[in-house]
């Protein structure tokens, strides 16, 4: 059976969010630079750590008429199911894209613009996932409540005027009906938790307008722990362990993205389900303190997360001159060290300038999974553009 057909068919039995319900259990402008700067500040360091058969004609021609009707009627509950169930394939999930607060500083809409991403040329995957990222540059800090609330209602006034393209998703039945009505699917995610304030209702707050993944830290320091930027030695402080736990029960999904190494095995230790580093690379392929180690890379692994690989050249080539031959090095490592069912993309797309060479926006994905296709196999190429997320999602329901 088709994987995508396999994955949906699972979907339709989840009743559970990308970021579930709780269980029984429990608009200033400014120059996109200040971002990109923040992160290519970042020193790189150190070195490497068999077919149905066909029913049997009998001797009576009643009986043969039996046999063939039966065969007939399995046959058309068989296209019903796919009819009903199978959506066009997901041309691609992608974890993270910083699109909502490039367009608002830019005066850009979401529909048609010349930023990384809009919804116009994500048509052009079917019925693709994109993660879309509230993000706060330093300036905003102060006021980060609401300016996020801010960012977030532009998001929906945008996809309002286009809910025939393109819908929030808030669970995993939204994805499965948004592709059968072959809709772009939506997911809503906050990069750096400074719009908390220190206050753990506002997490509430927050899933309560849509969020599903939260970034634990951007590269600053905040209430919850150090971004690499701002790398003190120090782990998750007493408010990130308080939202670690309400993220979990709430079922937002946790992305460790951005935090340092300490806030990495802080929170490891003290998490119970499945999260993600939404866009982050090999450090063993390239030394840059934004990328995972390996042994964090199989500790995520372990605990049947996910990782999204980064097309920003810095995190991809120490030089930055990267391109498609950068990021096949990446996947050939993280498959090598037993990462390969773990990993799919983080483009970062919106959250930078200079692209790879040979890419220019969303658009060039297609040629992304024709270099996958090639290098490994369409099997390979499936499961890293959308179907190792579709299993993450499935694990992190459960």
């Amino acid at each position: 059976m088709n994987r995508y057909i396999s994955c949906v068919l699972v979907l339709l039995l989840a009743a559970c969010a990308v970021g579930c319900a709780p269980d029984d259990r429990a608009p200033p402008t400014a120059n996109m630079e200040t971002q990109i700067e923040d992160d290519a500040a970042l020193p790189a360091t150190g070195t490497v750590e068999a077919d149905k058969g066909i029913p049997e004609a009998t001797v009576s021609g009643t009986e043969m008429l039996v046999t063939d009707d039966m065969g007939s009627q399995e046959t058309e509950m068989e296209e019903q199911i796919m009819d009903e169930a199978a959506p066009p394939a997901i041309g691609f999930i992608d974890a993270h894209a910083d699109t909502i607060s490039r367009a608002l500083r830019m005066d850009e809409n979401l529909f048609s613009n010349d930023l990384h991403v809009d919804f116009e040329r994500l048509l052009e995957f079917g019925a693709p996932v994109q993660v879309f990222a509230v993000w706060l540059e330093n300036r905003q800090v102060n006021n980060a409540y609401e300016n996020a609330n801010h960012q977030i209602d532009f998001f929906e006034s945008e996809i309002a005027k286009h809910s025939d393209i393109i819908e929030i998703a808030l669970t995993l039945e939204d994805i499965n009906r948004n592709a059968r009505n072959n809709k772009i699917s939506a997911i809503l995610s906050i990069e750096g938790a400074e719009p908390l304030e220190g206050k753990i209702e506002n997490l509430d707050h927050f899933y309560s307008r849509g969020v599903r993944i939260i970034t634990l830290t951007w590269n600053r320091e905040n209430e919850l722990g150090y971004g690499v930027g701002a790398d003190r030695g120090g782990g998750l402080k007493p408010f990130g362990v308080e939202c670690v736990k309400r993220m979990e029960e709430l079922g937002i999904v946790i992305d460790v993205s951005h935090l340092n190494e300490s806030g990495f095995w802080d929170f490891y230790n003290i998490s119970a389900r499945p999260f993600m580093a939404s866009h982050s690379n090999a450090y063993s392929v390239t030394p840059h303190r934004r990328n995972l180690k390996d042994d964090q890379i199989k500790a995520i692994v372990e605990r049947g997360g996910i990782i999204g690989i980064n097309l920003y050249p810095e995190f991809l080539k120490v030089k930055g001159n990267a391109g498609m031959g950068s990021i096949m090095e990446h996947i050939r490592h993280f498959i090598s060290i037993g990462a390969g069912a773990n990993l799919g993309l983080g483009c970062d797309l919106d959250g930078f300038d200079t692209m790879p060479a040979g890419f220019t926006d969303v658009s060039s994905l297609m040629a992304l999974a024709g270099e996958i296709t090639d290098t490994f196999d369409e099997e390979t190429s499936q499961m890293i553009m959308s179907g190792n997320f579709c299993d993450f999602f499935l694990r992190f329901s459960q």
